[in-house]
């Protein structure tokens, strides 16, 4: 949300530079048999009314929604009732469609009662055949449910692959799609700062916590920014925290039509090189600030995303702090209106305000310019997360003032301490505090590249002694393998980094006393003369 935002822009060009979710990769059928696209017949979506939507658009605006860069138009079409089917040697066949919604400058469909039989897979192509998407298969299906990345243009093609194998059982319909008719993507303000910029050299964890994100609800899809976050119970949770009035409107079908795109970025400075990215699709709400999009609170919404984020995305599990104490400088990372993610440097100390509402709901912060230009934020930085110099979270994007010719205008971010406390609107077990810090009474967390597999205080490679039992009740016998025995000291640390227990070490095993621990995650370190050796990860139930 920005206030004020203007909304005056029409969509006029709109580049493709989208990557697909993991999909089988496989080039559709048709292409490799050449079939012709002219021959395809097409349905076509309920007319757009562009100033009815116009207008609506600023009703959203001064009701604090998020921006939408497409609506959905009503469109009537089914696996078994339109398009036309191909036979192929040996009763596999292909069926296409081609649907059109006039005057869209891209596409997106959400497909529903969708059944993906085993060997069968889908994509969509747009009119002249250039670009594609797919396959899509029944591991993209959720709850019936399959949306598709964005494809240029007003018009595209579903083709489906069904083996002989599976016939008749597929099914699929198209009742919306969603119609593009707003710049929004690559048109950031030129006063924007990229995070392969020197002011991002230091911050590369968490630039890869940060994603874009696409935004459903019942009337269409609009960009916000999210951020992946650690918990206490390092559980690899997959928790995104982003704002409430970017989610506020949305239902659970809504939710797992989310796409999440990470790792979109420019991989240098000076804009040279080529954009890839990589979008997980769906989400669950947990929790959110139940505020109307921070008018009575902090503006937060808390989702787990429905699906594992591949390995070669990278991602960083940021940190965060919620003692409500205020950053004396830090950045904000963010995809100002839906562009490649851009870094906006502060250096003055935050300001405790509110957003209309209740008193120390946000933090003020004012940005500095930087050698590469003055990061601000815009509509789609909506949700972001500002960083403290201590490279943890401190707050989320409601929204501001900033603007490329008004750099210097104040941005508004809902508070952490309000997220964990007791001050919003919403139920209890919907503090955050609930979900980030749900076994121990703590206030920070450090970031981490894998909490699943140390604790995230401190990520060495290191040797590992024999714990066991683990998890445990009461106690932990340890048993040094010979590469470790030279340690005379053990310690172990709870999820913040402070030291919880000490003892020294005599022998090739020892017992930790752990009857008294509350539960939860910790990490175990075995040192001589203060150096680490090796640890584990030990859990006390």
């Amino acid at each position: 949300m920005r206030a004020p935002l203007l909304i005056n822009a029409v969509l006029l060009v709109f580049v493709h530079t989208a990557q697909a979710q993991e999909t089988t990769g496989a080039v559709p059928l048709s292409m490799r048999l050449s079939l012709a696209l002219e021959s395809v017949p097409t349905v076509f979506a309920e007319p757009f009314d562009l100033p009815a939507a116009m207008a609506a658009d600023a009703v959203r605006e001064a009701e604090n929604k998020v921006p939408l860069y497409g609506r959905f138009v009503e469109c009537a079409a089914a696996l078994h009732t339109h398009g036309t089917w191909t036979e192929l040697p040996g009763g596999d066949r292909i069926w296409r469609l081609r649907v059109e919604s006039p005057g869209a400058l891209a596409t997106e469909l959400f497909l529903e009662n969708v059944n993906l039989p085993a060997g069968s897979q889908l994509h969509v192509l747009a009119a002249d055949g250039r670009t594609w998407f797919g396959g899509y298969t029944s591991a993209h299906v959720r709850d019936g449910l399959l949306s598709t990345d964005r494809i240029m243009g007003a018009a595209c093609v579903i083709e489906y692959q069904e083996p002989a194998s599976v016939r008749g059982e597929g099914t699929f319909d198209l009742r919306r799609m969603a119609h593009a008719y707003r710049m929004e993507g690559l048109l950031s303000g030129a006063c924007q700062v990229d995070v392969a910029c020197p002011e991002g050299s230091t911050w590369q964890d968490q630039v890869r916590s940060v994603m874009r994100i696409r935004v459903v609800d019942p009337v269409g899809v609009g960009y916000c920014t999210g951020v992946l976050m650690n918990n206490s119970a390092q559980d690899c949770k997959n928790y995104v925290l982003t704002a409430n009035h970017c989610t506020m409107d949305s239902n659970t079908g809504n939710f797992s039509s989310y796409q999440f795109r990470w790792n979109y970025q420019q991989p240098s400075c000076d804009g040279s090189g080529v954009v890839s990215g990589f979008n997980v699709v769906g989400c669950t709400r947990r929790a959110d600030s139940n505020d109307s999009g921070g008018d009575n609170g902090s503006d937060f919404t808390l989702v787990e995303l429905n699906a594992a984020i591949p390995a070669s995305v990278n991602p960083y599990y940021s940190g965060w702090d919620a003692n409500n104490t205020a950053p004396a400088g830090g950045v904000c990372i963010h995809h100002p209106d839906g562009d490649y993610k851009k870094i906006s440097s502060f250096t003055s100390t935050a300001v405790s305000t509110t957003w209309g509402g209740p008193s120390g709901t946000h933090w003020r912060v004012t940005w500095a310019a930087t050698a590469s230009g003055h990061g601000v934020t815009e509509g789609g930085s909506s949700g972001s997360p500002i960083f403290n110099s201590a490279k943890r979270v401190v707050g989320t994007l409601t929204g501001g003032s900033s603007f490329c010719d008004t750099p210097t205008a104040p941005d508004f971010f809902g508070k952490m301490s309000y997220h964990f406390g007791t001050g919003n609107p919403n139920p209890a077990a919907e503090e955050l505090k609930n979900w980030l810090a749900p076994e121990f009474n703590v206030t920070t967390l450090n970031g981490s590249n894998n909490p699943c597999a140390t604790i995230g205080v401190d990520e060495r490679s290191l040797l590992s002694p024999e714990v066991a039992p683990n998890p445990s009740s009461d106690h932990f016998s340890v048993t040094l393998p010979e590469a470790l025995s030279s340690a005379n000291l053990w310690e172990v640390r709870d999820v913040t980094g402070r030291l919880f227990a000490i003892g020294r070490i005599q022998g090739e095993r020892f017992v930790i006393d752990a009857a008294a621990w509350s539960e939860g995650a910790y990490l175990l370190s075995v040192l001589n003369a203060s150096q680490v050796l090796g640890g584990t990860r030990i859990v006390k139930q």
